[in-house]
């Protein structure tokens, strides 16, 4: 039953950065800059959700193939009809479809279809681990233990929680391989980066990065310099 599990309104969605579909890609760009956000949502003429544009979209539909943020129209660099979820909805369900489609962010609407928030995967997954970091693991499951404990922070029921122990079990196990809580150093460990230098282009480092589907790191002489 869903009756008794937690709403997405209990995962605090973050107020939306709102753009319309008219706009250019660099006022956009410059309205996120300035607001320190890493999304849109794209509202159209209408005043329906049209779309969601990210740091992202811009990096490969926009500086990778070398077009004009200023003369490009932000429609045509969105992710056009994005996932939504409901302030209504169980909130297990908003983040296993974070993490099986690997959205970043997933726009929340109201009983009307109004959008009144966004979900940030960063944000639900940092509030879990700092919930989690104040538990002491004091057994070898401490990765099931954690992945369980989540799982009850978000009002999850048995299958849900199955689903999330599936979804999350291995990163949590090598997060937790030495029985501690998850840190950056262990959560990224074993992943291969994506490394430019202070002198590679803009328009070579966005090439890349498009490719990898990830961040590139700026490193000079063996050194990280951003």
């Amino acid at each position: 039953s869903t009756s008794n599990m937690k709403p997405v309104s209990k995962l605090r969605p973050k107020k939306p950065l709102v753009s319309q579909s008219s706009d250019s890609v660099l006022m956009v760009s410059r309205m996120l800059a300035n607001k320190r956000g890493s999304a849109s949502l794209i509202i159209g003429v209408n005043g329906g959700l049209e779309g969601i544009i990210t740091d992202t979209d811009v990096t490969r539909r926009l500086v990778a193939k070398d077009l004009e943020a200023a003369t490009t129209n932000v429609a045509s660099v969105m992710t056009a009809n994005p996932t939504v979820v409901s302030m209504d909805d169980p909130a297990m369900d908003a983040l296993s479809t974070m993490v099986e489609n690997h959205f970043r962010h997933l726009p929340v609407v109201d009983s009307n279809g109004a959008v009144v928030g966004v979900l940030d995967i960063a944000k639900c997954l940092n509030d879990a681990i700092s919930k989690l970091e104040k538990a002491e693991e004091k057994s070898s499951s401490a990765a099931e233990d954690a992945v369980k404990q989540m799982a009850s922070l978000q009002g999850a029921g048995g299958n849900q929680a199955a689903m999330l122990t599936q979804l999350l079990g291995p990163l949590m196990a090598q997060a937790f391989g030495n029985k501690s809580s998850p840190t950056l150093r262990s959560l990224l460990a074993g992943k291969p980066a994506t490394i430019v230098s202070p002198t590679t282009t803009i328009y070579e480092t966005a090439v890349i990065m498009a490719e990898a589907r990830k961040a590139a790191l700026v490193v000079e002489n063996g050194t990280l310099v951003g």
